[in-house]
């Protein structure tokens, strides 16, 4: 398929413009809008889009304020056929197909359109049409070339045809796929088998450890039913052993009691015997107590007497003491005022003197306060620092630079005056013999006087540069407006303002720190209005420093004096504080003389009257013979009692109670058993029951049967699996190999045309679908992904213009890129213009740019201009 031209009407930016194409290459060049693109998508649109199509891609090439129909029209051969196609939409729509070879044929409308497909289905491969046209913005796409009918044929006749053993591999892969999944897992009946066997073990292995379970059951039941036997045999001779023990613990009962009635007679005659002792000791106590008391109220009498004259010298020492007490303070009141009155005169003086010393100190103080807080005025109201200059400076060199930019990327004029005759540019004029220069960055007005006045307007700056600057003149507007300014200058005046009010607020700042050193600011002024009230209103201007001194000589002597009479009065308090205590302590003994000697007599008295009492009762013999006949019957009684121990314990009682308690928890042990016994025995009686009831052993004997038939199934369907996995596995790595060989003339094309680009150390991995997925580089290998956008631009067009040069050129189709290789350096281009020569000595290529000094160097080029 070749295009001889397209026409485009109306079509988006473009009013009228007819390009005309080589056989080779063609370079259709133009600035930015121009209408390029469009004729890219004019030549889609025209085979896709009936003319009654209202999509919005087809509206949207309609110019803009233009009630018109966007119209194409395209001249081309394409296999023995040679025809025109127009086609015009939205306004008055029309389909017209004129075939001008191999017969004459005029058609319109929608039958035009079907019968373009047709011829186009006949004579090219659509999916060859589409892999070649790289839109703009798709270069770095790879093409889909696995579906493209034109390169199998190209790459057949250089390998073995695939598609010969499509039939066989499909069988194969049928069989296979009844044995394993796409991803090689086991699937289907032998899927089934595999999942069942280990369930069937299983339940093979639980039912025989169920049977031997059973015969664990008969054994234990016939244990138990020993142990029960002897359990009941050894219960008798328990019981027997009970009733023996029990005759015998009932004959020594009448011993026991014998015993216990003699110990019970003993007992009473021990405590009357107490009691009698007891009786005689009370009563001699009494006459011990009866005779002590009578000797302490004599002992009492005697004290009293001494206490009593004590007291009364005490008495009379403590009035003496008093009165010296009083006397020393009044010495010390006395020497208390004149030290006060010393130490006021003396305060007087100290506070005139602070006085002076602070009233100078806040005078310096407030200066400096008063220089630091104009300062704080001066820059609160200053806010541009020397921060913010630099920042500002910074902004208009950014500007400038960016000016400067635009300015060195746009149009120059260069004029040189030859005549006499005037000439002016932009109101500047140009001298004789001299050559001016103008950057077109607005319109430019040259005139030459009397014959021509021109308007030079500058063509589109590039976007980035205009996007600089306008960035760069906003940054700087918005920092001025921030600081409040119209010019550097002025921020920089301002800031030295600012810099000169700030030094004054840190000298100030540091004088203020020395002056108030470590004290409070507010507590200054206070100390100056409590030494104003101390000095008083009518300060003594006689007073000197010396006069201080003199008066602090008064304070110290009159303290002395004060401390004198202090010490002496202390003397006297503490000799009074001493008589005093010595006074009370002889009232104290004095009062408890006097309650000793009360409660002695009284203690007498009861003791006597008690005594006289107590012998009237009972006299002091009669006490001592009611003793000894109480010791006597307890004497007997207890030799009755040990008479009765030593019978009751040759009868061995302890080992009898032994005996009975071993017999009676020993039949209670042996009926225990037999219960515990018994209840094991019918337990496993009753599984033994549910066990033969459950058929184990013929359920047993079934599920052996299975496991053996699925053993069996499942290794035969595994032979059956795994004859047709090797044979599958022949036959795809049968097929790798033809693959390899089919792709070959493939990889060969494109590392033909790399090589120009990337060296002789170029190789490229081609997939089955004819995707470049690797590239290696002098033995360095980099996934297609993985490479840069430039690596992977150059290699996607490589692959398409290979396409080119594979396919028959009465089968191929024109390859057509739109603003490609935008990722390509200098050195990349000029090996990419020679790919695109020698590509277009056998195919039609198209190129689309805004930038044809790109493709300057393409051998055999044609170039068309759009304007």
């Amino acid at each position: 398929m070749r295009l001889h031209s397209i026409r485009l009407i109306n079509y988006r930016a473009i009013s009228d413009a007819t390009v005309d194409f080589s056989s080779g290459v063609t370079i259709v060049e133009g600035p930015n809008e121009v209408g390029k693109s469009s004729i890219h998508q004019a030549i889609t649109q025209l085979r896709e889009d009936k003319d009654s199509s209202r999509k919005a891609g087809v509206k949207d090439t309609q110019p803009v304020g233009s009630d018109v129909g966007p119209q194409v029209s395209l001249h081309l051969s394409t296999g023995d056929f040679e025809v025109r196609y127009s086609k015009r939409w939205i306004k008055q729509p029309f389909t017209e197909l004129s075939i001008l070879k191999p017969v004459p044929e005029q058609l319109s409308g929608n039958e035009a359109h079907e019968r373009f497909l047709a011829i186009l289905d006949e004579t090219v491969d659509v999916d060859l049409l589409d892999a070649l046209d790289v839109a703009q913005g798709r270069s770095l796409d790879q093409a889909s070339l696995a579906e493209i009918k034109a390169l199998h044929g190209a790459l057949g006749d250089a390998g073995e045809d695939l598609a010969d053993h499509d039939a066989f591999l499909d069988r194969v892969e049928s069989e296979y796929l009844r044995f394993f999944t796409a991803k090689g897992k086991e699937t289907g009946e032998l899927r089934r088998l595999t999942e069942e066997l280990p369930a069937a073990d299983e339940q093979y292995r639980e039912l025989k450890a169920r049977s031997a379970d059973m015969d664990a059951l008969v054994d234990r039941h016939a244990r138990a039913m020993d142990r029960l036997k002897n359990v009941r045999t050894q219960l008798e001779s328990a019981a027997t052993e009970r009733e023996d023990a029990e005759k015998a613990v009932q004959a020594v009962s009448g011993l026991k009691t014998a015993l216990d009635r003699a110990l019970e007679r003993a007992g009473a005659a021990q405590r009357e015997r107490q009691r009698a002792e007891e009786t005689r000791d009370r009563r001699r106590a009494l006459i011990t107590e009866t005779t002590t008391a009578e000797k302490a109220v004599k002992a009492a009498d005697e004290a009293l007497e001494k206490v009593t004259a004590a007291q009364q010298e005490k008495d009379s020492s403590l009035d003496e003491a008093q009165k010296g007490l009083e006397a020393r303070q009044a010495e010390l009141v006395s020497a208390q005022e004149e030290a006060k009155a010393t130490s006021a005169d003396l305060a007087r003086a100290r506070a005139r003197k602070e006085v002076d010393a602070l009233r100078k100190r806040l005078v310096d103080i407030r200066e400096q306060e008063r220089r630091a807080a104009e300062a704080k005025a001066t820059i609160g109201s200053i806010s541009v620092t020397a921060k913010d200059v630099d920042k500002l400076g910074g902004l208009f060199t950014e500007l400038r630079i960016a000016q400067n930019a635009k300015t060195a990327a746009a149009a120059q004029i260069i004029a040189r005056r030859l005549g006499d005759t005037a000439v002016s540019i932009d109101g500047v004029d140009v001298p004789k013999d001299s050559a001016e220069e103008f950057a077109v960055t607005t319109d430019l007005q040259i005139h030459i006087d009397s014959v021509v006045d021109i308007t030079v307007r500058p063509g589109q700056s590039p976007a980035e540069l205009d996007r600089e600057l306008e960035s760069a003149q906003t940054r700087l507007d918005a920092e001025l407006d921030r600081l409040d300014v119209t010019t550097l200058e002025q921020a920089r005046e301002r800031s030295e303002v600012r810099t000169d009010a700030e030094a004054v607020l840190a000298e100030a700042t540091s004088t203020l720190r020395v002056l108030i050193g470590d004290d409070d600011r507010d507590g200054l002024d206070a100390a100056l209005t409590r030494a104003e009230h101390v000095a008083g209103d009518a300060a003594d201007s006689s007073k000197s420093a010396a006069s201080i001194d003199e008066l602090e000589a008064r304070v110290e002597s009159t303290t002395a004096a004060v401390d004198d009479a202090s010490a002496k009065v202390e003397t006297a308090r503490t000799t009074l504080e001493r008589i005093r205590a010595d006074r009370d302590e002889a009232r104290v003994a004095a009062v408890r003389a006097q309650s000793t000697r009360e409660q002695a007599a009284t203690t007498l008295q009861n003791l006597s009257t008690r005594l006289s009492t107590d012998r009237e009762a009972n006299s002091d013999e009669s006490l001592d013979e009611t003793l000894t006949a109480a010791a006597a019957t307890l004497t007997q009684l207890e030799d009755e009692a040990a008479a009765a121990r030593s019978e009751y314990d040759a009868a061995d009682p302890e080992t009898l109670e032994m005996r009975l308690q071993n017999a009676l928890q020993l039949v209670e042990s042996k009926q225990k058993q037999q219960e515990k016994d018994r209840q094991e025995v019918d337990q496993l009686s009753a599984l033994i029951d549910d066990r033969a009831a459950e058929g184990i052993y013929d359920k047993l004997k079934a599920a052996e049967q299975n496991l053996e038939s699925i053993r069996s199934k499942l290794a035969r369907m595994q032979r059956q699996a795994n004859a047709i996995k090797l044979l599958r596995d022949t036959v795809l790595t049968h097929k790798e190999e033809a693959q390899r060989r089919y792709v070959a003339p493939f990889k060969e094309a494109i590392e033909k045309l790399g090589r120009v680009i990337f060296g002789q150390g170029l190789s490229v991995e081609i997939s089955e679908n004819l995707e470049i997925v690797s590239r290696t580089l002098n033995g360095r290998t980099v996934a297609f992904d993985a490479l840069s956008g430039g690596t992977k631009e150059q290699l996607a067009l490589i692959g398409r213009l290979a396409v080119a040069t594979l396919v028959d050129a009465d089968a191929g189709a024109p390859v057509i890129l739109d603003d490609a290789f935008g990722f390509s350096d200098e050195q990349r281009l000029a090996a990419l213009n020679v790919i695109l020569g020698n590509v277009g000595r056998k195919a039609q290529v198209i190129l689309l740019t805004c930038q044809p000094d790109r493709f300057s160097s393409i051998g055999g080029a044609e170039t068309v201009s759009l304007s």
